[in-house]
């Protein structure tokens, strides 16, 4: 390489890792405003079915945030696009603050998905653009495990910040002016993030891609993987915390120090997975073998007779399930061309989303029925479902060959961007 290549490769690189330092600062402010969600749910008296549909409701945002997000990556560079996918969120995050009644904090929650997707979409397609396809999901892996362990810090603390906040202000730590409080300073924290942004280039997406006929069967596959791998996720994990509160009556520190032994575990993994079982497996079956994996140690949290062995058996669940993630995005980013990654990305967070908002609002119509004994229920129909999309990759991609970076020439008769 010439020394004007390794300077751009350079300033490449450059570009994903201000991405993954935006991306920590950001999954530091959402992971406290995540934390405190469901609780401001039930501090202004909502039932489990409304939980369930403004959990819904945030999955269907990022259905309806798919198109935009294609939209702009053919429009503006990926710093704009990450710059405005911010800003819709933010709107989000102020309106879930702002309002008491229920059907503008389903349209504030809808928001919050919706810019998240232009984000994550603009986000990976950068990651994917800034780095060479044989270190991708090493660098996939770095930015799930530092937005994890953010996470983590953000759960822990957030725990712990409901009681001397809310002494400070004269109220219960469950207080609705506590909680809304609390949101509050995760999102000006997560507004933070912008400013790793506008020190990345822009420029323009180069153009070029896949036929339409060849595109759309790739995208249909991944498309099937997307669904089910949705459902499962939001038939259990947006009530993580609701789960150790209901089920062993932890405390809000409490929950907050489980969330952050499943996010250190879950970082582990993201760091290992590419580094130790990819080089000997290949990314596809590494990606499936863990996630087959995992799906005993879901069952065995549903069945757990306390909460040390439920966070437990949740932790080795996401050791095994954050690799799998980092490096399948990688395998999936990779096949498609640099003008396609951020609408292929956005689609497939729209049928994720679709499934995640079906598995969010079942699931709390079987916590209504069933009460605590739901959440045995869920942990099922998650293990379902991603045995099912374990096997659907398996099937769907045995013989495939990621070749994104080899287009160059501008697809005819394009559908996506």
């Amino acid at each position: 390489m010439d020394e004007a290549g390794g300077a751009a490769k350079g300033l490449a690189r450059r570009d994903a890792l201000l991405y993954i330092g935006a991306s920590v600062i950001g999954s530091f402010g959402l992971g406290v405003t995540a934390f405190y969600l469901n609780f401001l749910y039930r501090a202004l008296h909502l039932g489990e079915g409304e939980i369930g549909a403004l959990a819904g409701a945030l999955a269907l945002g990022g259905v309806i945030g798919a198109a935009p997000a294609a939209l702009l990556a053919r429009r503006f560079s990926r710093r704009e696009a990450l710059l405005i996918g911010g800003t819709v969120t933010a709107s989000g995050i102020f309106g879930i603050i702002l309002f008491d009644s229920f059907p503008p904090l389903v349209a504030s929650a809808a928001l919050l998905g919706c810019g998240g997707i232009v984000v994550a979409s603009s986000g990976a397609a950068l990651i994917a653009d800034s780095t060479a396809a044989t270190d991708r999901a090493a660098m996939f892996g770095r930015q799930i495990a530092f937005g994890t362990t953010a996470a983590f810090l953000a759960s822990f603390l957030a725990g712990a910040l409901a009681a001397p906040v809310g002494a400070a202000l004269g109220l219960a730590p469950r207080d609705p002016l506590v909680i809304r409080a609390l949101i509050a300073g995760g999102g000006i924290i997560a507004a933070a993030s912008a400013l790793p942004i506008l020190f990345v280039r822009s420029p323009r997406v180069p153009p070029g891609g896949h036929g339409s006929r060849v595109r759309l069967r790739l995208l249909a596959r991944f498309l099937a993987v997307d669904v089910a791998f949705g459902f499962g996720a939001g038939s259990f994990l947006p009530f993580l915390n609701l789960f150790f509160s209901d089920r062993f009556g932890l405390d809000l520190q409490s929950i907050g120090a489980a969330l952050g032994v499943l996010a250190v575990a879950g970082s582990l993994g993201a760091l290992l997975h590419a580094r130790i079982l990819v080089p000997r497996l290949g990314p596809l079956r590494a990606v499936v073998a863990v996630e087959l994996g995992s799906l005993p140690f879901a069952l065995a949290a549903a069945l757990a007779p306390d909460v040390i062995f439920a966070v437990s058996a949740l932790a080795a669940r996401s050791l095994l399930m954050y690799g799998a993630s980092a490096t399948f995005t990688s395998f999936t980013q990779s096949s498609f061309a640099p003008a396609e990654r951020a609408g292929v990305h956005a689609t497939l967070n729209l049928f994720w989303g679709a499934g995640s908002a079906a598995g969010a609002v079942i699931s709390g119509l079987v916590r209504v029925a069933l009460g605590p004994a739901g959440y045995t229920v869920n942990l099922f129909m998650l293990a379902a479902a991603y045995l099912v999309a374990a096997l659907l990759q398996l099937i769907l991609f045995r013989d495939h060959e990621p070749r994104g970076d080899d287009i160059v020439e501008p697809a005819p008769h394009s559908v996506l961007p």
